[in-house]
């Protein structure tokens, strides 16, 4: 066998082991549970979902069989939580809406005019406008309580405007209590009373409002009513 140049054994083996290096690289595949960096795009009408074992779908965004587009947050048993998809009426934009354990609606907005469609919050009915007549009163010397509410607490803050009046030559003032706590200002009785603050309780919880007032100073009554309650965010 004719003698073979060293250089030329070592070029040969330097190639093979290239190749096999290759060949080894070529049955690594890339991760494919993750995105390191850029954005995912499903295009062309293509839909993302995400199925717990036992087939309820958990996450739904994308185009659905009806031909819409629109999103589904589930539940592990199968029920909606959230969706933005069209209702009864697909004459209208699509609804956010959100929904409790059972299926019922429990908020979801106007998409008609904007706002809240769900749930309907109470509203202060038309108050008395004569003082006299069925204002509550007192012609106590002391804070005296004249008025009381109890309600459930859903946002953080509430605001309240109430007015005062006086029978003629008195004075007093009126304040409100939060749970048997001052809340906001003491006023001069005949000044009106707004306030905005939190209520320092959890979401939910039930809060006790009253309305005291006194007499400084006369022989007549002190009056309060209060014509605005509503809760707010912060």
């Amino acid at each position: 066998m004719a003698a073979v140049p060293l250089d030329l054994l070592d070029r040969i083996r330097e190639l093979e082991r290239q190749v096999r290096q290759l060949a080894g690289r070529s049955q690594i595949r890339p991760a494919m549970n993750q995105v390191s960096k850029g954005d995912v795009k499903i295009g062309e009408g293509g839909t993302l979902g995400v199925f717990a074992p036992n087939g309820s779908q958990i996450l739904g965004v994308g185009r659905w069989p009806n031909g819409e587009y629109g999103l589904h947050l589930g539940r592990q048993n199968g029920t909606s939580a959230l969706t933005i998809r069209l209702g009864t009426d697909e004459s209208i934009p699509q609804p956010v809406r959100l929904f409790d354990a059972k299926g019922n609606v429990i908020w979801a907005d106007d998409v008609r005019t904007g706002g809240i469609a769900y749930p309907w919050l109470a509203l202060m009915p038309p108050q008395n406008i004569d003082i006299g007549a069925s204002w509550p009163k007192t012609d106590s010397n002391d804070f005296t309580l004249i008025a009381q509410s109890f309600n459930s607490i859903w946002q953080p803050k509430i605001r309240m405007f109430m007015s005062t009046a006086v029978d003629g030559g008195t004075n007093g003032e009126v304040r409100v209590l939060v749970n048997e706590k001052p809340w906001g200002p003491t006023v001069r009785a005949g000044s009106s009373f707004e306030h905005t603050d939190f209520v320092g309780v959890d979401p939910g919880s039930q809060v006790e409002i009253g309305i005291e007032a006194r007499r400084t100073s006369g022989d007549g009554h002190v009056y309060a009513l209060t014509k605005l309650l509503y809760g707010c965010q912060t």
